[in-house]
């Protein structure tokens, strides 16, 4: 019963925030770190929504708007990331803390990159009914833009709810799974801090440069640079 509240709360957490990226009010709630600290409280988790959101909001920073190119959804990816963090700490013997917050920063990023397509589609069916609008206008007849207004709010914060619902529910699937297997290796700690400062070097290198091609250069760049850390610091 308790895991049905969250991911309801969550669920409408994810909704707002989706309404707070562009479509009603932009009060920050949309940002990662804004997001997850959200997550945390209403997970009881406050300290894991933080830790996963500051991580999340360094990954993003650098996602900028430009034209109709749509953005990442991270408010539903950090949401989510944060509830898959805070439910692997639950999992008694499972791993490390540090790998479970690492396997939550991960989910909430391949969740947000997911949550591009469905803005796109939420665009066109926002532009469909604006068309519909214009031609109904055109034409003589009653049209009611308020009704056009209320129905891209009530589609965006549907998208919202919905994506964050259906990832939410893969994630316990996900959960459940690796709640079957053996705790993880002592390693784990050594192979969060891999990822965790290739991820940190990746977006200082992807700072200098714009084109998608060649950021995965830069994150791949970060791998190496962050491999060498460790082994040099092993010495």
């Amino acid at each position: 019963m308790g895991m049905a509240r969250d991911i309801l709360l969550l669920c409408l957490a994810g909704g707002v925030c989706a309404l707070d990226s562009t479509a009603v009010w932009q009060l920050m709630l949309s940002q990662p770190l804004v997001s997850s600290t959200i997550a945390g409280l209403v997970l009881g988790a406050p300290e894991v929504g933080i830790f996963v959101g500051i991580v999340l909001q360094l990954v993003w920073s650098g996602a900028v708007p430009v034209g109709a190119r749509p953005m990442p959804d991270a408010p539903v990816g950090s949401l989510s990331g944060v509830w898959f963090a805070a439910t692997l700490l639950e999992t008694n013997g499972f791993a490390s803390p540090s790998f479970c917050y690492l396997l939550g920063v991960i989910s909430a990023l391949c969740i947000a990159l997911v949550g591009r397509h469905t803005i796109l589609i939420e665009r066109e069916i926002s532009r469909k009914l604006f068309r519909g609008f214009i031609r109904r206008a055109s034409a003589g007849e009653k049209a009611f833009p308020e009704r056009v207004v209320a129905a891209a709010v009530a589609i965006a914060f549907a998208r919202g709810f919905i994506l964050c619902l259906l990832a939410l529910v893969a994630l316990a699937l996900i959960a459940r799974l690796l709640a079957r297997n053996p705790a993880f290796s002592a390693r784990d700690y050594g192979l969060t801090l891999l990822i965790i400062e290739a991820l940190g070097a990746g977006v200082l290198f992807s700072v200098f440069v714009r084109r998608s091609r060649t950021r995965v250069l830069a994150f791949a760049g970060g791998l190496v640079w962050a491999f060498l850390v460790m082994n040099l610091s092993q010495r």
